[in-house]
């Protein structure tokens, strides 16, 4: 009964320290982004320093995830300066192409207009962008493949030429 009660005790002490502990609020950015592929321009500016911090590898070079929480964060800051015009929600989000929607370039700011509404986004920053090439739309085979393909078959017609040539000498 001691330790039944022992144990009892211990539990209660424990469990409203460890129901307390606070989530940092990287992580509530981390969820706002995975979710729909956006962050909010409202957290703290800290809390987006924190996050860029701890932004995991395979995030950082596979995901839009490090641009996205800049671009928050550029937002925020515009918004604590007193900006009345930044959105809300902020990133490319994680659809692949845009519908309805034209972009353009003004003042170094992209502007995403709609039928319905104007929403001006800071650019990201672009000095780590490779710039892309048009492509004939992702199907076929690559080019360099072909080429080693074909050097492939004719560097296999040559041996067997050459194999040829020494049988039918032996033979004759």
């Amino acid at each position: 009964m001691k330790r039944l009660l022992l144990i009892g005790v211990v539990l209660a002490v424990l469990a409203p320290s460890t129901a307390n502990a606070a989530v940092p609020c990287r992580n509530k950015i981390y969820n706002d982004w995975y979710g729909d592929g956006k962050i909010a321009s409202t957290y703290p500016i800290a809390c987006y320093r924190d996050a860029l911090k701890h932004v995991q590898p395979d995030a950082q070079v596979y995901s839009s995830l490090v641009d996205d929480i800049k671009s928050a964060m550029r937002g925020a800051i515009e918004r604590e300066h007193g900006e009345k015009n930044v959105p809300v929600q902020i990133g490319r989000g994680l659809s692949s192409g845009v519908k309805g929607k034209t972009i353009t370039l003004s003042k170094g700011k992209q502007t995403a207009r709609n039928t319905s509404n104007t929403t001006t986004i800071d650019p990201v920053d672009r000095s780590s962008t490779v710039a892309v090439g048009k492509t004939s739309g992702g199907s076929g085979i690559p080019t360099p493949i072909i080429i080693l393909g074909a050097l492939a078959i004719l560097l296999a017609a040559i041996g067997a030429a050459g194999s040829g040539v020494r049988y039918f000498k032996r033979r004759g």
